[in-house]
C-alpha cells in the first residue's frame, strides 16, 4: 500500500475510534441519568442499606416526639391565653345570669375564689343551713363553674358536718369541709374539678384524691400522723366562713 492511501487509512480509523468513543461517552451518561432516575424513584427500604434505614426510622420518631411536644405546648399556650382573657367580671356576670334563669329567688348562692389561679366558683347552698353573726351558712352545696363561655355543673359537696370553710395551700384557695377525723378540700385546677379527701385510719374509707370524679391517687389509710400531715399543709384564711346570698331573680 503506498504512503498516501496509508495515511488516508489512519486518518479514517482514527476518526472512528472518535465516534467510538463520543457514543461510549453518551451512552454512560446515559446509564447514570438511569441510574440516577431508578433510585430517586424505588421505596426507600429498597435504596438504603439496612443501617441507614434504622436510623432513618429513629430519627422520623424523634421528630414526631419533638412535633408532639410543641403541639402540646402550642396548646397549653393557647389555654392559658384563652384563660387569662375571661376575666374574673365576666365570670361573675355568667354566674348571676345563670342565678336569675336557673335558679329559685328561694335559693342561696356564694361566689367563692377556688377557681384557676383563685378565679370565682359559684355555689349554691342545698344542706345544713344555719345562720349566725357573720351570715347564712351551709354544711352542702353544689358547685359550678365558668368555662369554655358556659357556667357548668362539676360536683355535689355533701353534708360533711360543719359549715362550708375556705382554706388555702401553696397560694390555691379550697373549699374545705370535714369533723374530727376527716377532711375534704374542692378547688378547680385547669378546668378540673380535684377532691382531697382524707380519712384518719377509717377502715371503711382510704384518702384518696379525685379529679372530675375520678381516682387519681390512693393514699391508703392514714394514720394520726399521716393524717395531720397530709390537713397540716392547709391553712385557713383569715375569714374562712363562707356567707350564702338569697338570690334575686
Amino acid at each position: 500500500m503506498r504512503k498516501t492511501e496509508r495515511n488516508f487509512t489512519n486518518k479514517v480509523l482514527e476518526s472512528k475510534r472518535g465516534d467510538v468513543q463520543a457514543v461510549k461517552s453518551k451512552i454512560k451518561s446515559s446509564v447514570m441519568a438511569i441510574a440516577f432516575l431508578f433510585a430517586a424513584t424505588i421505596p426507600i427500604g429498597l435504596s438504603v442499606p439496612a443501617g441507614n434505614v434504622q436510623a432513618a426510622a429513629a430519627q422520623q420518631k424523634q421528630v414526631k416526639k419533638v412535633n408532639q411536644k410543641v403541639k402540646t405546648n402550642t396548646s397549653k399556650a393557647i389555654q392559658t391565653i384563652e384563660s387569662r382573657k375571661v376575666t374574673s367580671s365576666t365570670m361573675i356576670k355568667a354566674y348571676k345570669k345563670y342565678l336569675r334563669k336557673n335558679v329559685s329567688n328561694k335559693k342561696y348562692y356564694a361566689i367563692v375564689n377556688i377557681g384557676d389561679n383563685n378565679a370565682p366558683v359559684l355555689l349554691r347552698g342545698t344542706q345544713g343551713a344555719g345562720n349566725d353573726k357573720t351570715g347564712r351558712h351551709y354544711t352542702g352545696c353544689q358547685i359550678y363553674y365558668y368555662k369554655n363561655g358556659k357556667v357548668v355543673k362539676m360536683d355535689t359537696f355533701k353534708d360533711g358536718g360543719r359549715w362550708l370553710l375556705l382554706s388555702k395551700k401553696d397560694g390555691q384557695n379550697y373549699l374545705t369541709n370535714g369533723g374530727s377525723d376527716f377532711s375534704i378540700r374542692i378547688c378547680v385546677k385547669n378546668g378540673n374539678l380535684y377532691r382531697y379527701q382524707y380519712y384518719n385510719n377509717h377502715n371503711w374509707a382510704t384518702s384518696i384524691v379525685k379529679m372530675n370524679g375520678r381516682i387519681i391517687k390512693n393514699m391508703g389509710y392514714l394514720d394520726g400522723t399521716m393524717y395531720r400531715k397530709h390537713t397540716g399543709y392547709y391553712t385557713y384564711l383569715k375569714n374562712p366562713e363562707i356567707s350564702f346570698t338569697k338570690n334575686v331573680k
